[in-house]
């Protein structure tokens, strides 16, 4: 499994530019079984996103297609700090 973190830009699912995000994502190999799949957690500089679709681009340019749900610090998940992720598809140049 290879780990990557780094500041990357979200867009909304029409590629419009949302915000610059501190991300790490970690992504399987591919096989027959996977497909390369990968996930992780991002944290936008603006700190509110609604929960949704999304394209990623991290530092080396890749893009994909993502989905986000809320991470919350507290127990009554009152304070959102960052977004899980999942790709929704490869990741490409």
């Amino acid at each position: 499994m290879q780990t990557l973190r780094g500041k990357g830009k979200i867009y909304d699912s029409r590629t419009d530019y949302l915000d610059e995000v501190t991300y790490e994502i970690y992504i399987k190999s591919p096989n027959e079984s996977n497909g390369g799949k990968w996930w992780g957690e991002i944290t936008p500089d603006k700190g509110i996103m609604p929960v949704g679709n999304y394209i990623i681009e991290l530092e080396d340019g890749r893009k994909g297609a993502c989905v986000t749900k809320m991470r919350t610090n507290s127990s009554f998940g009152l304070v959102v700090d960052s977004f899980s992720l999942e790709g929704t598809g490869p990741l490409t140049d």
